[in-house]
């Protein structure tokens, strides 16, 4: 779990997948850490695309992130 502020400017495309708090979910997290409402992750299986999905979203903004700031060095 980690803040979506942490990718910066690249942090967008991530909001959508973090808690009423802010933080995404990562591989191993589990649902019950997060402050989602009860009914959106009743089953097993919305939890795990919501999880693979927010991978990859933060996956994408991380290589934004690094080729950002690559650029500046």
């Amino acid at each position: 779990m980690f803040h979506y502020t942490e990718l910066d400017m690249f942090c967008n495309d991530v909001k959508r997948f973090a808690d009423a708090d802010g933080y995404v979910p990562e591989a191993e997290d589990i649902c019950q850490d997060f402050s989602y409402p009860d009914e959106q992750f009743r089953n097993l299986s919305t939890w795990s695309e919501h999880i693979q999905n927010s991978v990859q979203a933060t996956r994408t903004a991380q290589q934004k992130l690094m080729a950002w700031k690559n650029r500046l060095s």
